[in-house]
């Protein structure tokens, strides 16, 4: 006799869990519990449904190495308790012990899987990103994804393609910390708890207003729509990354709705007018360049596609390029490339796409 097998979620008698590396990390812990045939048989069916089962799986089993490979240090210890409390709360008596801890261990699995995602070097900051991802403290996307998380206070925080953030809420501040790629905050009214976005080593206060931050490695901007922030510089490293503010802090600049506060590598920082529906397009899908180095808007195409663009001579990169372009369709954007200008391309074996110079014709 056959029986059908599915991962449920906690309370619920509904298919499926929060995540695909959620229920990677849960069947990880149950086939370390039960390795038998039909339990095998249920797994390789979930398996079979997607690419990306398989994928995740086998970053849950990394995790796992992860976790015992830790498993004695305080850090872990401390996080696999709050993760038991936190199932135990969340299941009260309707489940036995032994199955708390077996989901307590697969959460602690899943939480570590999203710190590994960072490439994070250091093991003691990777298991307090796995705290936070199961507090339900982190949100996310993926490369081409764009989507909006409404917070406990009514802020919406829409996150572009690959960006990350964490908040940290608490008497008296709404502390958030973008660790990757842009967001754009439409900050809830509350003048008694400030609104602060952390980001390379950067502060933004708010307290009720809409405003969008890029965090990138050559440049931060922050491009305000509607209401007033202010600019600081974080005084000590250590209060941004734990996104508490810093005791004293450097004013750069305070902004006006259509400004932008830009901070290039090795550059001064600088307010100026800011094109506000170019810059926040990309909530609708769209890219839009306006006499743009094509170098730079090459760069900005492969933000939301796993398929990149390379230009093979670098005299390409000073072309100047106007239009607009969705999201994650970098055909379109490379086929009105070579359309406009003497420009051929060639695909690599990875899919990639590399532009050069078209040769001149022989006559």
């Amino acid at each position: 006799m056959k029986c059908k097998i599915a991962l449920v979620r906690d309370g619920s008698a509904e298919p499926g869990s929060r995540s695909i590396d959620e229920d990677a990390a849960r069947w990880s812990e149950i086939l370390r519990e039960r390795d038998d045939s039909t339990m095998r048989e249920a797994f390789q069916a979930w398996q079979a449904q997607s690419p990306g089962h398989a994928e995740a799986y086998a970053r849950a089993e990394a995790a796992r190495r992860l976790a015992d490979l830790l498993a004695d240090e305080p850090e872990l210890q401390s996080l696999r308790s709050e993760t038991l409390g936190r199932v135990a709360r969340q299941g009260q008596a309707r489940r036995s012990r032994r199955r708390n801890w077996a989901m307590a261990a697969s959460l602690t699995v899943a939480g570590l899987l999203g710190a590994l995602g960072l490439n994070l070097g250091n093991s003691w900051r990777m298991v307090g990103d796995a705290r936070d991802a199961l507090a339900g403290n982190v949100y996310r996307t993926g490369v081409g994804q764009r989507e909006s998380f409404t917070l406990a206070d009514g802020s919406v925080i829409t996150l572009n393609t690959d960006s990350r953030v964490s908040t940290h809420y608490r008497d008296g501040l709404r502390a958030v910390t973008l660790e990757r790629g842009q967001a754009l905050f439409k900050v809830a009214k509350d003048r008694s708890r400030p609104f602060v976005v952390s980001a390379g080593g950067r502060q933004v206060t708010a307290l009720g207003t809409e405003f969008d931050v890029y965090l990138s490695p050559r440049a931060f901007e922050v491009t305000l729509l509607e209401g007033r922030v202010t600019v600081t510089r974080t005084a000590k490293p250590a209060a941004v990354a734990s996104a508490r503010p810093a005791a004293v802090a450097t004013p750069l600049a305070e902004l006006r709705p259509g400004e932008q506060f830009v901070a290039l590598a090795k550059a001064a920082p600088q307010v100026r007018a800011a094109d506000v529906r170019r810059v926040v397009s990309w909530r609708n899908g769209q890219i839009v360049f306006e006499n743009e180095r094509l170098g730079d808007a090459v760069a900005e195409i492969n933000r939301y596609s796993q398929r990149k663009i390379v230009l093979a001579d670098a005299t390409l990169a000073s072309l100047k390029i106007s239009g607009a372009f969705n999201t994650g369709d970098t055909g379109t954007f490379v086929e009105a490339l070579t359309d406009y200008f003497p420009i051929e391309r060639d695909t690599l074996d990875n899919d990639d796409i590399v532009l050069k110079p078209r040769a001149p014709l022989r006559g």
